[in-house]
């Protein structure tokens, strides 16, 4: 089953970085899933049940408190950081103080999910009234006549609004460290758990709580449970994510990485940013408190062509 399935994906991974582990530990962890693994789908199902739409202001706090609910079952104080925007959806934090640890490690997982049109699932399904299935529907699937508290079969699937993306990041990581705590496993390295409550619509405020939590955020190493699922269904690791991508991060890159291969000039012309990159960081006309003519975003149009362009009256760029 997919949850149970990135539990222990996940659950040996973060030993490396955050507990001091041997083979049988591992083993006494995955016997904890197994003979929790009821009461963790039950409580996961619940966790889907709430609508997270990132717009809806109400049921996403609905996400908030539920999840603040689960850390504090789990020992871990749990508080929102805000943004100053007081539209921004908050993100669910907490920290794990270990003695004598010398480093921090944040855990992020998203709450919010994709938006969604319920009329485009297949019929017996809803987005926000998770279900097992056996396979896909399209594929031949059944839905499975589950009630609470019934065993499960890990081969099912459950059908549900972010049931993987990233509802399912948000109970891995609670879990797994439960499990670790359950064993009695020594911790070796402070744990931030912080889960976010923007990223399907491009983590609008986020940089905003950054900012407003500077203190709170200081860590060594991010773990991002939130990225794509090998082919083969093998765990994977990826060294980076994907992050802000605007005009300025790429001329930045392409700076760098095209160094001589491009003329930067033409590329800030090109996009309308020349005025701007010159007015923040050339040394002559920061030094002597100028700033750049607006003429220069366009070159002179050589007076040759203007002479030969007789079938038209061809203007001259302004300011030349």
């Amino acid at each position: 089953m997919k949850s149970i399935r990135l539990i222990l994906a996940i659950i040996p991974f973060l030993f490396f970085y955050i507990a001091v582990i041997s083979q049988s530990t591992q083993s006494k962890i995955k016997q904890y899933c197994q003979v929790n693994q009821v009461k963790l789908i039950d409580e996961y199902k619940e966790f889907l049940s709430i609508p997270n739409i990132a717009t809806d202001s109400v049921n996403i706090r609905r996400n908030a408190d539920f999840i603040m609910k689960m850390m504090r079952d789990r020992g871990i104080k749990a508080e929102l950081l805000f943004g100053k925007s007081p539209a921004a959806n908050p993100a669910v934090y907490g920290k794990i103080t270990v003695k004598n640890a010398k480093h921090t490690i944040a855990l992020y997982a998203h709450y919010d999910g994709q938006p969604v049109n319920p009329k485009q699932w297949s019929e017996g399904l809803e987005p926000f009234n998770p279900v097992f299935i056996t396979a896909p529907l399209e594929r031949g699937g059944k839905i499975i006549n589950y009630n609470k508290g019934d065993a499960i079969d890990t081969s099912w699937r459950i059908s549900g609004r972010s049931s993987a993306d990233d509802k399912a990041g948000v109970m891995a990581i609670l879990n797994a460290y439960d499990g670790l705590v359950k064993n009695k496993v020594t911790l070796a390295n402070n744990i931030i758990f912080f889960f976010e409550g923007e990223e399907e619509e491009g983590s609008t405020h986020l940089g905003e709580i950054f900012e407003n939590n500077k203190e709170k955020l200081q860590s060594d190493l991010w773990i991002i449970i939130d990225g794509p699922r090998h082919v083969t269904g093998k765990k994977m690791i990826s060294f980076g994510v994907r992050g802000d991508v605007n005009m300025d991060l790429i001329l930045d890159e392409r700076a760098r990485e095209l160094y001589g291969e491009e003329f930067r000039l033409s590329t800030l012309m090109r996009t309308g940013k020349l005025i701007e990159y010159l007015n923040k960081y050339n040394g002559y006309l920061l030094d002597n408190g100028k700033t750049a003519p607006s003429k220069v975003s366009l070159l002179p149009i050589p007076n040759r062509e203007i002479v030969a362009n007789t079938g038209a009256v061809l203007t001259q760029n302004p300011g030349y």
